[in-house]
């Protein structure tokens, strides 16, 4: 008679006595900052009275016409004809409620290993910065000045090969300085929120006047070899530019034969405003069924946002190499 094994396989012992063990541990998926939210510094400071809007108004300066006729000599006999000062310009900015919820039963929170309640209000957190890039970015993509990679002058004409060059950054900053947009900090530079992809690409240029070049020499004057933006991977301050990246970042296939699209949002101060009644965060429910079983944590926030400056905002869209890997 042959052996016989009392294994794992063996019915009755091992498939009785050895089971599938859990980590009791529960982890997130990986997420990543900054939000766009950030970009927000221009807020109502003075407001009149509650309400589901706000108008804030700026002025604007006095045109070339009237700089040109300042330019005449005065006549020491007679006085200067006033000039009105230029009108305002309104822009109107809307409050709206926003929130989510979780109802967890209390069976789960009895029977379950995890903490739900604490899981669900990181789960529910995340939930809110996402929405709120979300909702930021619905707002970015009304801007007016629109640029394209790769020469082209339409998005339908976007390809996978006319992706974010040097060129583009230069461009978009060219155009910020055209409009006399005032740049952030003491340093001077403009911020830009760029889909990694986008970047990929950018970083991976070569030759004189691209970024690759300089970022490589830059460990030869002064820095550290661990402090080269290539050991880091990142792209940094370029062209005068501090670059943010955000995998949120809109990315459409509204190119040619429906070819990804990646917006990279260029901008000075004062692009957004934003008004909040009620700054977002994590709301506990109370309990209110007749068996208290029902326990809901979500968020909640009233606030809103315009664009305050449209010229403020530079958008570029593009193409990428990799775009396959989402």
């Amino acid at each position: 008679m042959a052996t016989q094994f009392t294994s794992v396989a063996t019915p009755g012992i091992g498939t009785n006595t050895v089971q599938t063990a859990y980590d009791l541990i529960l982890e997130f998926q990986l997420r990543e900052t900054p939000v766009y939210r950030m970009w927000a510094d221009k807020r109502p400071e003075k407001q009149s009275m509650p309400g589901s809007n706000v108008v804030l108004n700026r002025y604007d300066w006095f045109d070339s016409t009237a700089v040109n006729a300042a330019k005449t000599p005065l006549n020491e006999e007679q006085d200067v004809d006033s000039t009105k000062m230029p009108a305002t310009v309104p822009v109107t900015l809307t409050f709206n409620e926003y929130g989510f919820a979780v109802t967890r039963t209390r069976k789960l929170g009895e029977f379950s290993f995890a903490d739900v309640d604490m899981d669900a209000a990181l789960a529910t957190s995340a939930h809110m910065l996402d929405t709120l890039d979300e909702l930021v970015q619905d707002v970015l993509v009304t801007g007016t000045q629109i640029l394209f990679s790769g020469g082209q002058s339409a998005e339908g004409n976007l390809t996978a090969s006319h992706t974010l060059a040097t060129n583009d950054v230069q461009r978009a900053v060219t155009l910020l300085r055209t409009k006399k947009v005032v740049p952030w900090g003491p340093a001077e530079l403009y911020g830009a929120g760029v889909h990694p992809h986008a970047v990929h690409d950018l970083r991976r240029t070569t030759g004189s006047g691209e970024w690759r070049l300089p970022a490589e020499y830059a460990a030869g004057f002064g820095n550290s070899a661990m402090g080269n933006s290539i050991w880091a991977g990142e792209l940094g301050v370029y062209e005068g530019v501090r670059f943010a990246e955000n995998t949120r970042t809109r990315r459409t296939l509204t190119g040619s034969a429906g070819a990804a699209v990646y917006r990279s949002f260029f901008h000075g101060k004062q692009a957004l405003a934003e008004g909040v009644y009620v700054e977002p965060g994590i709301v506990l429910g109370p309990v209110v069924d007749k068996l208290q079983r029902f326990r809901t944590i979500g968020w909640y926030g009233m606030l809103g946002w315009t664009l305050y400056r449209n010229e403020a905002l530079v958008t570029t869209l593009s193409g990428s190499s990799v775009s396959a890997l989402l």
